[in-house]
């Protein structure tokens, strides 16, 4: 199997090369990173949508405090983004 899969790429590989002892990080470590990234993760998917909405106001949103001045529909996709991620 492993032949035909370097075939197929067209290259090969030496794993002792390759680092070992990564570093191991807890759950809530990594949950608590998630959480941080969160409105930029958000952000950037509403950006990619067409979302008009500012990174500033994406952050506000997600604390509960409404965005004057935007539409309601734009406001649904940050808050439909949030809650899917």
């Amino acid at each position: 199997m492993n032949e035909r899969l370097e075939e197929a790429l067209g290259f090969t590989w030496d794993r002792a090369g390759a680092k070992s002892g990564i570093a191991e990080h807890s759950v809530e470590r990594a949950a608590w990173r998630y959480q941080r990234s969160l409105p930029e993760y958000v952000w950037d998917a509403a950006v990619l949508e067409g979302n008009p909405f500012t990174f500033p106001e994406v952050q506000t949103l997600m604390e509960g405090i409404t965005v004057g001045g935007r539409k309601v529909s734009d406001e649904r996709q940050v808050i439909n983004l949030a809650e899917a991620a």
